[in-house]
């Protein structure tokens, strides 16, 4: 990430530029995918009654095939990306794809075991993750099981997915690695229109499109790995590498399992107690938060990872440090004021993205309190995924996994508390998870850097805490004053809710808050914004000159 962190000797800097091109592409390539994951929720929502949204979309997508893709996702990124860059550094490419067969090899046959589990027992499957059976809620338990046996087959190609996405970022071919998440939601949104064109607005339409799209993915990745010719299907356990990658993956699994389930008990187990609209009033406010946090947060972590892992190799403490600290910096001194700035214009913004078709305006104010809950975790969902990687760097993976375990176990806590003693619904039920939620995973990025430290001198006590407090008030004098230009513009423009009014509104609170911003930055003298922006000049200018 740019700034004066990262220009402090001469590999920093040379450093600090491959990753930000690297990241400039992969930014793009989210863009797109995020994009796409708005535009499809968004049709979803419309065209598909809230019933088979949530017991399709939310429950057998997002609660069971998409979690156990994430699982298999965040346990091959980091135990296998490090030990196939160290067999490609230290041994040959030849060694590196016999280590790569061999995990390719076992993760297919174990994908094929799932997917006949899902397949022959699809009903025990959704009892298990919701309150719902044959005598509960008859119609959503039997349109669950049919599209979880439908839709089981996908998760074959979703989850090939993640470990070809690791073996492009290994080649640095970073942007079609994540562009193929754009071509899979691309996919899935033109083909659910077509299987509405052949089905009709039922289930069948939604499965059709996440199936086709789930290839798509994986198509994608493996039109630019031609690398991939080297493959041989193979088990030889006995390989040293493959070893190493079950160390690494033993404690990680424990805590990512850990993670999916405290997703899949407050996103879909709890509220299927309650009632209907709830699940997708959830599902449609965890988007915002996880589209920025995705935009730019994540895509630079990824592109960091394989930096980081070369940094440790060398023992490069002081670049490895001032990398991470100088760009945890930069995030945090957008992403606190713009949190604060999307909770203030929360309700406008979900009525413009949801309230249309068959999502009627319960849901939709629904939306926007889970959406301004959940979009307070975006500071410590940024900063966690630099720390995640730097600790999967420096093989300490049994650290990450109990900070972790205990992190989402304090959430799954507040929600039952919340909702199950003290009965909460409706909106309540909806603050309680979100706010949860956030309030643990910030607690998890603060013990991450607590505990980094001891061996790398990552974010400095003093000049840290000043920093986070002129974030925080640059956050609230901007979100003031989109709060303000908001209710004039309801009081002396118009309080309507037709589209046009609330982008007007939203383009009225959006002024402000920039307003509020720049002139906050500057009398509170923070630096990094304005770092941003120079070192974006001096890039662009150099690459012109043909000199970046």
């Amino acid at each position: 990430m740019p700034g004066r962190a990262m220009t402090e000797s001469e590999t920093g800097h040379s450093v600090g530029k491959k990753i930000v091109r690297a990241s400039i592409a992969v930014v793009i390539a989210h863009f797109l995918f995020k994009f796409a994951g708005l535009l499809q929720v968004m049709v979803l929502g419309s065209y598909l009654d809230p019933g088979i949204y949530e017991s399709v979309y939310v429950v057998v997508f997002e609660g069971c095939i998409f979690n156990i893709f994430l699982i298999g996702e965040e346990v091959i990124g980091p135990a296998f990306l490090p030990v196939f860059m160290q067999e490609m550094d230290t041994k040959s490419e030849g060694a590196a794809w016999q280590f790569g067969s061999i995990v390719l090899s076992v993760q297919f046959v174990i994908l094929l075991g799932i997917v006949a589990v899902l397949m022959f027992a699809p009903g025990s499957m959704i009892e298990l993750m919701t309150a719902w059976d044959a005598d509960k809620n008859p119609e959503k338990f039997e349109l669950a099981r049919k599209s979880l046996f439908w839709l089981a087959p996908a998760l074959v190609c979703l989850s090939l997915g993640s470990t070809t996405y690791m073996l492009l970022n290994g080649y640095k071919r970073f942007f079609l690695a994540a562009f193929g998440d754009a071509a899979w939601k691309f996919c899935v949104l033109v083909c659910v229109l077509v299987g509405m064109g052949v089905f009709g607005f039922d289930f069948r339409a939604l499965v059709f499109g996440l199936v086709v799209g789930s290839i798509a993915k994986l198509v994608t990745h493996l039109i630019r790995l031609p690398e991939i010719r080297r493959f041989r299907p193979s088990f030889a356990f006995s390989n040293p590498a493959v070893k190493q990658m079950l160390l690494l993956i033993l404690p990680l699994i424990c805590g990512i399992v850990f993670a999916k389930y405290r997703d899949l008990y407050n996103n879909v187990t709890i509220l299927s107690r309650l009632e209907e609209g709830l699940m997708q009033a959830n599902s449609f406010g965890r988007k915002l938060h996880g589209a920025i946090g995705w935009l730019v947060p994540y895509a630079l972590s990824i592109v960091m990872f394989p930096f980081f892992c070369e940094m440790v190799d060398k023992d490069d403490k002081k670049n490895f440090a001032s990398l991470l600290s100088g760009s945890g910096r930069m995030l945090l001194s957008v992403l606190i004021p713009l949190s604060l700035v999307c909770v203030a214009v929360s309700e406008p913004l979900s009525a413009v993205m949801f309230h249309r078709g068959k999502v009627t305006a319960e849901v939709a104010s629904w939306t926007a309190v889970a959406m301004s809950c959940y979009i307070l975790v975006l500071p410590a969902h940024a900063t966690e995924c630099l720390l995640m990687q730097a600790f999967f760097a420096h093989r300490r993976m049994v650290s990450a996994t109990v900070i972790g375990i205990a992190f989402s176990s304090l959430s799954i806590i507040i929600s039952y508390v919340g909702v199950v003693i003290f009965g909460a619904t409706g909106a309540a039920a909806l603050a309680v998870i979100a706010l949860g939620y956030t309030l643990s995973r910030t607690l998890k990025a603060v013990f991450l850097v607590i505990f980094l430290k001891k061996n790398v001198p990552i974010f400095p006590g003093h000049e840290t805490l000043v920093f986070m407090l002129r974030a925080v008030v640059v956050g609230v004098v901007s979100a003031g004053l989109c709060a303000i230009s908001l209710r004039l513009f309801e009081r002396y423009v118009s309080s309507s809710s037709n589209d046009i009014i609330l982008l007007a509104k939203l383009a009225t609170g959006g002024v402000s808050a920039a307003f509020g911003f720049v002139v906050s930055v500057w009398l509170c003298r923070m630096n990094e914004p304005g770092d941003m922006l120079k070192w974006a000049f001096r890039q662009l200018s150099a690459k012109r000159s043909g000199k970046a």
